[in-house]
């Protein structure tokens, strides 16, 4: 099977989004509705974001840490693409696909809470998720904690971010003591 490249994937996603997007519209009565009418009525997909992370940054090398891990080991290219659902001013659920540190498709399934805490700064946010992770399978399942052989486990991922505007953000996810992973998010008002 042919590996996706994480353009080629971001597109796709990008591309079947524009056409919800579209049928969305399509969907409308014959009745014009009035400036005010379509103000109030928010789109399908209100309060969704949709995040990209391109790349991370490792805090140090992948080193072997047991007998059985391969020689010469080394950090694989990371991506992720995200979406995630605003279910209230301070609640968020959302699912993310992404090529973990060792090359292996992952996924991740939670529910977090995003933080506001400085009125002089509305932009800037605090994010903590927590949820299932899978992915990181044999031989590498022992380099997140609370993991099994097969891949399954529970996580934490605290985040820092900042909204430059009404759509568009970004942020900066820790991921443990291995790295930071750089977001760039899309949110649908």
């Amino acid at each position: 099977m042919k590996a996706l490249r994480p353009t080629s994937i971001l597109a796709s996603a990008l591309a079947l989004a524009g056409l919800g997007l579209a049928g969305s519209a399509n969907a409308q009565t014959a009745e014009p509705a009035t400036a005010s009418e379509a103000a109030v009525k928010p789109s399908a997909l209100s309060g969704w974001m949709f995040g990209y992370a391109p790349f991370d940054w490792h805090f140090s090398d992948a080193k072997k840490e047991n007998a059985w891990e391969p020689d010469e080991q080394k950090h694989a290219y990371v991506w992720l693409i995200q979406a995630e659902k605003e279910l209230d001013e301070r609640h968020v659920a959302g699912f993310a696909y992404f090529k973990n540190s060792f090359g292996q498709p992952s996924q991740y399934a939670y529910y977090g809470w995003r933080f506001r805490p400085f009125d002089s700064m509305p932009g800037l946010f605090f994010k903590v998720t927590g949820g299932v992770i899978h992915g990181y399978k044999f031989p590498y399942n022992k380099k997140i904690p609370f993991n099994n052989k097969h891949g399954w486990g529970l996580t934490a991922i605290p985040a820092v971010g900042y909204d430059f505007n009404k759509n568009w953000g970004g942020q900066i996810n820790v991921l443990g003591n291995a790295g930071v992973m750089f977001q760039l998010n899309y949110t649908v008002r």
